[in-house]
């Protein structure tokens, strides 16, 4: 290998040499006169008609392959397409030959006698293919031939499109060539192809010494061609066979030169210079992939700009950026270098000029551009030059005479390596991480985004570029008071939180501004779920810093008159908001509810409290509510905003706090709140209005709509459960006695039913009457009662006629007494009283008829009392209060209808009378004649218990006849005795055997006196006995008939006996 002198200040590029005579060991080598690389896949003419194909880093062996050339002719151009696959070679005297480096075959393509200088390769055949695709070939006279060949070398498409792409003036003239219309390069793009059906767009960019060429158009996808013949023309003064078919094929690239479609711009050199012929070299960066930058040696020197192939105009297609010069003095470069070589800048050069070799323009033999340098290959010599101002020579790479001058420089677009060769040396230039100083360059300069942008792609590499930058950049918006910026910078850099934030700590509002966009963009960034507390600290901070902002803003909106301070206030208040809506920020808000609102209560902002209420979540008993509610109603009801309070419970389900609101609501705004009631009625719990409804006794405003209310709602619920409206009838009657007393008595009326079912509390009922001296309702109520005798005494003190209707209530009341008093199915005895008796009827009407003779003095009214009360009193029961001397022919009717009343009831109480005594008689009789009864009992005869002959022991004896021994009869009635009966049962029998007993003892000794005595002590115990068991039968009498329902055994006795059954 040969020793590599190149002197490279950053170290940035490299070069690699690779001598073909000695690393290939080939020996034929006499001078390469042309190389080309492309993926790493190297085609060189190392003799005259001898190429050699060399794949690089495969590790294999060179394949030779000889050109059927004449001398004087030898290979002119080589043409490599990015795949490495296809290969155009065309010769001095224009022969060119097609190679497909898979198989290293060479086609001779006879049809083709033209230099071909340039071709642009088909990006839709870039891919491992045996086809090179419809492509165009510029030839050394300015014409361009669209071509398509396959890997056996047959070609399917052949044609000129155009003799002569834009002819200058001095081919007009001459007619002969000129130098300056040979393409040096074709650059082919094809712009949209989504839509295989569409027309495809693409875009043409010629080449030439002094000229651009762009082109777009559109064509239609061109129809299957047969292989076949075709005819292919060309001007015989180009070079070209005149070939003949029988028909023209069909191209793809026509539409470029012949259709008024096509849009076409041209960039022209100002000047020519034959020095610069074959010179016109265009290079695009990135060549594989689209491009962004190209660089174009023309006359007037590089020009150096963008690409953008999608751009509307086709005028910005190419833009250039700036131009390097086309003349530099010698001593001015040599400057430059020796300066770079101490590590400084030639600030005053703005152009690199080409060097003069004695007095002759040295122009350069190729370029190439990288992402930030531009290499320059002279005869002896390679410069890289920065693309950034003041584009400083950053490489020189020279070498010895030994090695030969510089042939030509190629670029293998898909490693990015570049390749200068001389007749014996091929030397391939990369780069080094170029970017390494870049960053700095554009942040010297001020350029923080680009700086910036470079230092981000370099994080993993050089961490401390991108801190650097954001430093930098920070410290300059410091300086410039853009306090936003600075904070948007600092908060993607990793320097401590606590000292960035200490550089906006300050009362400046710039400052404070400043702030809030670190805390923002900081929380921005903590997304992890373990950055929660960091978040949550961020989120409450921020929030200080607007209410803050908010308040101070308030105090200067009060302070001044301008509406534009109201309107920034507003714009600022939706800005905060819409933030704090944001998901991360509402989620940490949600989390600290409380210290959120004591936040806003200590800046006293309302406002964003009332906002956050709205906007947080609450879980009550059944799931999450989007609003705290309750929150909410807090604040309006604060700010007495009362009518907004009720709009919030309307867009909510009837709920406790719905209950809990109304009696608040209800002082401020009634209507509204009845009105909001009746359009709820299905939806409301009676017993739950009663703490609203009763606050509306206070007013007449709030008592009416109230009034109208209950009416609707009680008449609606008429048949439901009394006890459930009990509190809204009070309540209603309680407000009709105080504002509509006229209505009352017919509400009372209207619910006239016994007591226990009143859908009022009728003692309620009757204070409230008596509170508002309300005399009829009272009357009224008191008849409900029962309580006839007050209710009576009431009404004489203003209408006796109102006291005789409670009079006759008394008999109504009779026939419902139970009903009435209270006795029914639920057991309620709450309102039993006792029946009235006539006694207590007739001081009633009495009080009546004493009042027409006390206060009227009319005896007759009095009088006709009696026949009012249906004779329930009588003349006898009026004599005491009427006056003495009253002439006695006003009550002779009187008196001669009683006594007639009186003769039939005497009859009547006489016969019944009578027939009491009958009975009484009866009955004696049958007692004497049950006295001589008797019972016979025959020997045959057996106990009803025991199935024994009933002689030989102590018995009894039944009516029924039926017959039973006395312990027969003992066990028996057993089971009908209570545990005290069986007991004293026992006691007795144990004292009858022992006084039994002491009898036989004094028989035995002959003591009748004591014998005696011991008899009728046992005769008492055997009464005693005989009274316990002996009253009634146990198979027939009452008792036997009482346990008829009961079961002859008990679950355990049925179980034993059912037991004794099983064999």
């Amino acid at each position: 290998m040969i020793r590599n002198t190149a002197k490279n200040k950053n170290g940035i590029i490299t070069r690699t040499n690779f001598d073909l005579k000695k690393d290939l060991k080939f020996q034929k080598l006499t001078a390469v006169s042309n190389l080309r690389v492309q993926n790493g896949e190297m085609l060189a003419a190392v003799t005259e008609k001898l190429l050699i194909h060399y794949s690089d880093g495969k590790g294999e062996r060179y394949q030779e392959m000889p050109l059927p050339l004449q001398s004087p002719d030898h290979v002119a151009h080589i043409h490599l397409c990015r795949t490495g696959f296809h290969s155009i070679v065309s010769s001095k005297l224009g022969h060119n030959f097609y190679i497909h480096l898979k198989s290293n075959a060479v086609h001779h393509l006879k049809k083709i006698r033209c230099v071909v200088t340039a071709v642009g390769w088909n990006p839709d055949y870039s891919k491992d293919s045996d086809t090179t695709g419809p492509i165009l070939l510029g030839t050394l006279q300015g014409s361009i031939i669209e071509l398509n060949v396959g890997s056996t070398g047959m070609m399917t498409t052949l044609k000129e499109l155009t003799p002569h792409v834009a002819q200058i003036a001095e081919q007009r003239m001459t007619s002969a060539p000129s130098p300056a219309a040979a393409i040096t390069d074709i650059q082919l793009f094809q712009l949209s192809d989504d839509d295989p059906k569409a027309p495809k767009k693409w875009m043409l960019i010629i080449a030439q010494m002094a000229r651009l060429i762009v082109l777009i158009m559109e064509n239609e996808p061109p129809p299957t061609l047969k292989l076949g013949g075709f005819t292919s023309s060309a001007s015989l003064q180009a070079g070209l066979m005149n070939l003949g078919a029988e028909q023209s094929p069909t191209t793809v690239f026509h539409a470029f030169f012949n259709s008024p479609n096509t849009q076409q711009h041209i960039i022209s050199s100002s000047k020519f210079s034959e020095k610069f012929k074959n010179h016109g070299f265009l290079t695009m960066h990135p060549s594989i992939t689209e491009p962004k930058r190209y660089a174009w040696l023309s006359p007037d020197g590089i020009s150096i700009g963008s690409v953008n192939i999608y751009a509307e105009r086709i005028q910005e297609v190419l833009v250039e950026e700036f131009n390097i010069e086309s003349k530099m003095a010698d001593h001015q470069l040599e400057m430059v270098v020796k300066l770079s070589k101490i590590g400084l800048e030639w600030s005053k050069i703005d152009s690199d000029r080409h060097r003069l070799i004695e007095g002759r323009l040295e122009p350069p033999t190729g370029i190439a551009l990288t992402d930030y340098h531009i290499l320059l290959a002279y005869f002896s010599r390679v410069l890289a030059l920065s693309l950034l101002p003041p584009h400083d020579v950053v490489f020189e790479d020279p070498w010895t005479p030994e090695l030969g001058s510089a042939l030509g420089f190629t670029t293998d677009s898909v490693t990015e390596f570049h390749w200068l060769y001389t007749s014996e040396v091929a030397m391939k230039y990369g780069t080094n991480d170029e970017a390494r100083y870049i960053w700095k360059t554009y942040l010297d300069r001020g350029d923080y985004a680009k700086a910036l942008q470079i230092a981000r792609t370099r994080v993993e590499i050089e961490p401390d570029a991108l801190e650097m930058v954001l430093r930098k950049q920070a410290d300059f918006y410091i300086r410039e008071k853009n306090f936003t910026a600075a904070a948007e910078i600092l908060a993607q850099s990793s320097e401590p939180f606590e000292s960035v934030v200490l550089k906006f700590l300050t009362n400046s509002s710039e400052r404070k501004m400043g702030l809030k966009t670190l805390l923002d963009k900081k929380l921005e960034r903590l997304t992890r779920h373990e950055d929660k507390i960091r978040r949550d600290a961020l989120v409450m901070w921020l929030l200080n810093v607007q209410l803050e902002e908010l308040a101070e803003m308030r105090r200067l909106k009060n302070n001044m008159t301008d509406p534009i301070a109201a309107d920034h206030l507003k714009d600022t208040m939706d800005h905060v908001q819409r933030y704090f809506m944001r998901k991360n920020v509402i989620e940490s808000i949600q989390t600290n509810r409380e210290a959120v609102y004591r936040m806003c209560i200590a800046h006293a902002d309302f406002e964003m409290q009332l906002f956050f209420a709205n906007a947080v979540k609450v879980k009550n008993s059944l799931n999450w509510r989007k609003t705290d509610l309750r929150t909410v109603i807090d604040i309006l009801m604060l700010r007495e905003q009362y009518i907004e309070v009720l709009d919030v419970l309307k867009n909510q389900r009837i709920s406790e706090l719905t209950y809990e609101m109304c009696p608040l609501l209800i002082e401020h705004i009634p209507k509204q709140i009845i009105g909001f009631l009746s359009q709820n009625l299905d939806q409301m719990s009676p017993q739950k209005l009663t703490p609203c409804l009763s606050l509306c006794i206070k007013n007449l405003e709030m008592a009416a709509p109230a009034m109208d209310f209950l009416k609707e709602f009680l008449k609606s619920n008429k048949y439901s459960d009394v006890k459930n409206f009990r509190n809204l009838h009070n309540i209603y009657l309680h407000l009709m006695a105080k504002f509509r007393r006229e209505t009352l008595l017919k509400y009372l009326k209207s619910n006239e039913k016994g007591r226990a079912e009143l859908p009022y509390d009728l003692d309620f009922a009757m204070r409230t009457c008596e509170q508002f001296e309300l005399d009829e309702c009272i009357v009224f109520l008191y008849c409900i009662a029962g309580m006839f005798g007050d209710a009576v005494d009431k009404a004489l003190v203003y209408d006796v006629d109102l006291a005789k209707k409670c009079a006759k209530k008394m008999d109504e009341a009779d026939l419902d007494f139970a009903y009435l008093a209270g006795i029914g199915g639920d057991g309620n005895n709450e309102f039993i009283r006792p029946k009235l008796d006539e006694k207590a009827k007739k001081s009633i009407w009495l009080k009546i008829a004493e009042y027409y003779v006390q206060k009227e003095n009319d005896v007759d009214k009095a009088i006709q009392i009696i026949q009012e009360s249906n004779h329930l009193i009588t003349i006898q029961d009026l004599f005491p209060i009427i006056p003495k001397f009253t002439k006695v022919g006003a009550l002779r009717p009187v008196i001669m209808d009683f006594l007639m009343r009186n003769k039939d009831r005497l009859e009547k109480l006489e016969k019944s009378m009578k027939e009491a005594t009958d009975i009484a008689t009866e009955i004696r009789e049958k007692q004497e004649k049950l006295k001589n009864r008797t019972t016979v009992v025959k020997p045959s005869d057996v106990c009803a218990h025991c199935a024994r002959p009933i002689s030989g022991r102590a018995f009894n004896v039944h009516s029924c006849r039926h017959l039973f021994h006395r312990e027969c009869l003992e066990i028996a009635m057993i089971p009908f005795l209570t545990s005290e009966d069986v007991a004293r049962m026992k006691t007795l029998i144990t004292d009858e055997e022992r006084v039994l007993g002491q009898m036989k003892a004094e028989q035995l000794a002959g003591n009748a006196k004591g014998f005696v005595e011991k008899q009728d002590k046992y005769l008492k115990i055997a009464a005693l006995i005989g009274n316990i068991v002996g009253n009634e039968c146990p198979l027939c009498g009452d008792i036997a008939i009482s346990q008829i329902d009961k079961k002859f055994m008990s679950d355990e006795e049925f179980a034993t006996d059912l037991n004794s059954w099983i064999l």
